[in-house]
């Protein structure tokens, strides 16, 4: 509810009203600002329960492809995979880390495609702990347990959570007819991701400098 800068009587609802109708003072910002207030798609609280949901659902896929048995020809080609990547890491650290996790995620913000890529990503992601088990005779599900040990883990799965939820959100949004005010909320957490993904950066090579 709006009220009058001037005389404090309470504003018309009328959006084309220019001027206060007991003093006469300009009040057209006013009720444009009330106007062009964001409306969420959701509440707060679905938001975070879709929010857990997603979360969950990516720690999930995850373990689930880690515990399913492969190959030692597959796991080779992962591992050797691994060992080229982590050449180039050590070649351009932070930059090749961010960068690539960074693309993923905002591939992840893509309506309908986005958690399909997720999923993907977070199964081939699983796929390397695999690979680890059976040549190093390791328990898979005790490896990615590990895992989370170091921060950047759950940044870098706190980045993905959001970014699929939010592409649900979007979804949702279209259906309400509430996209304009969605794609809003979206750009705030593509902003929060890079950040996040930024820092997890940063802490992985600092962590990885350090052993």
């Amino acid at each position: 509810m709006s009220h009058c800068p001037k005389c404090g009587i309470r504003l018309p609802e009328d959006e084309n009203a220019l001027f206060c109708p007991n003093c006469g003072a300009p009040v057209s910002r006013i009720i444009k600002s009330r106007a062009a207030k964001i409306h969420w798609t959701g509440s707060l609280k679905s938001r975070a329960l879709v929010f857990l949901v997603v979360f969950t659902l990516c720690i999930g896929v995850t373990l689930i492809s880690a515990l399913t048995r492969i190959e030692r020809s597959e796991a080779n080609g992962i591992m050797q995979e691994m060992s080229k990547l982590e050449d180039v890491i050590k070649s351009y650290g932070v930059q090749i880390i961010f960068g690539n996790n960074l693309i993923h995620t905002l591939i992840m913000f893509i309506p309908v495609a986005g958690p399909c890529w997720g999923t993907y990503v977070l199964y081939k992601t699983g796929r390397v702990f695999a690979a680890y088990s059976i040549l190093y005779d390791v328990d898979a599900a005790t490896l990615f347990s590990t895992v989370f040990i170091l921060p950047f883990a759950w940044m870098e799965y706190l980045s993905y959570a959001l970014a699929i939820s939010e592409s649900l959100w979007m979804i949702y949004a279209v259906i309400k007819r509430n996209f304009r005010n969605e794609i809003i909320v979206a750009s705030v957490t593509i902003v929060l991701c890079n950040v996040i993904l930024l820092l997890a950066a940063l802490v992985e090579v600092a962590l990885t400098i350090s052993l």
